[in-house]
């Protein structure tokens, strides 16, 4: 099983999310690479959000996605930052870019999880989450949802991962969050051999 985690992140909250998974993918001795979006603004960021500076160096450092990495891999963890309801520009390019697969269904059959990172519950993280669904659905992708009973005692958003990070993006992820993302992470490892 080859994994891609893509993401798009300014503040850095989907890159610790990204790094997250890749971290419990490595843990399960899965073949994982991780990839960004390129997004030309993201040195401006840091003079808007503070937030945007703490992670700059590291994420430059992230190989860019192309297109044809979607087609290499088996799983595509999706993580985009929630921009009024949606994904963000950036994640938008990145998905657009694989119209090259849709005539022949290249990515048909591929299996797909997503993340999101998003001001407050009020923010529109289902439908963030949503859009990167229905991306994968017009491609033939098989969104793998998060079972109610995935973490006992502890609701989940059945349709991917959300971390809440406040109006100024400063609530990073915590261990919860972490712990959530590595049991997710091995469910998808698991349902891969079903």
């Amino acid at each position: 099983m080859k994994v891609a985690i893509i993401f798009h992140s300014v503040c850095g909250n989907t890159f610790l999310m990204a790094k997250g998974f890749k971290k419990a993918f490595k843990k399960l001795g899965i073949d994982v690479s991780i990839y960004r979006s390129e997004d030309i603004d993201l040195s401006k960021w840091g003079q808007i959000f503070p937030t945007a500076q703490q992670s700059y160096k590291e994420l430059i450092q992230i190989p860019i996605v192309r297109p044809e990495i979607f087609e290499q891999n088996d799983l595509i963890v999706l993580g985009s930052p929630t921009y009024f309801g949606n994904v963000s520009a950036e994640m938008k390019t990145v998905m657009d870019s694989t119209s090259i697969y849709w005539m022949n269904a290249g990515l048909a059959g591929k299996k797909l999880a997503v993340f999101t990172s998003c001001s407050s519950s009020l923010g529109g993280a289902d439908l963030c989450l949503h859009s990167m669904i229905t991306f994968g659905q017009h491609m033939g992708m098989f969104h793998i949802p998060l079972p109610s009973n995935l973490i006992p005692n502890q609701s989940v958003n059945a349709y991917g991962i959300v971390h809440f990070s406040g109006p100024l993006a400063d609530s990073r992820p915590d261990a919860e969050l972490n712990k959530v993302i590595e049991i997710y992470s091995k469910y998808l490892v698991e349902i891969e051999g079903h």
